[in-house]
């Protein structure tokens, strides 16, 4: 239903991955000083917003992630299967981080770069907290639901 508490956390946590869409994440700074900045897109240049090295596949994750958690909200009359979705969404959200870390990795050390973080880089971890706590709060739903069914 729509004013239970696990809508606004499903909520958020699109919207922190939807605002992962629009924002650079990540700052690289390269030896002679040019700096690049890091989104879901890829690697572009701070100067001249030429793609470096694109990244398509943070755009991929990160596009899934955001569907399903909105379209969990929907799925409020079939609460297990919400809780699994947002397991699978968790899941798909460290398969994220693991894929930026190999990319950031990869790309700093074959062009000799630093990484410097930016705030959007922690929506994927506030992500995790609120589907976590979508879950807890879809669990209680079932909770009572089974107690008030036992009590017919």
């Amino acid at each position: 239903m729509w004013q239970r508490i696990q809508t606004i956390w499903l909520l958020l946590a699109g919207v922190a991955m939807t605002l992962m869409l629009f924002k650079p994440y990540g700052l690289l700074i390269g030896a002679g000083g040019e700096g690049y900045l890091m989104d879901v897109m890829g690697v572009h240049a701070s100067s001249t917003g030429e793609l470096l090295k694109s990244t398509w596949g943070l755009f991929i994750l990160d596009a899934i992630i955001v569907f399903v958690s909105f379209g969990i909200i929907f799925l409020y009359k079939r609460r297990i299967l919400q809780m699994r979705l947002c397991v699978f969404n968790i899941l798909v959200l460290i398969g994220f981080l693991i894929y930026l870390s190999v990319q950031v990795w990869q790309i700093s050390s074959a062009e000799d770069m630093t990484f410097g973080l930016r705030v959007w880089l922690s929506m994927p971890v506030v992500a995790i907290i609120l589907h976590y706590l979508a879950i807890r709060a879809i669990g209680a739903d079932e909770a009572m639901v089974r107690a008030a069914e036992r009590l017919r």
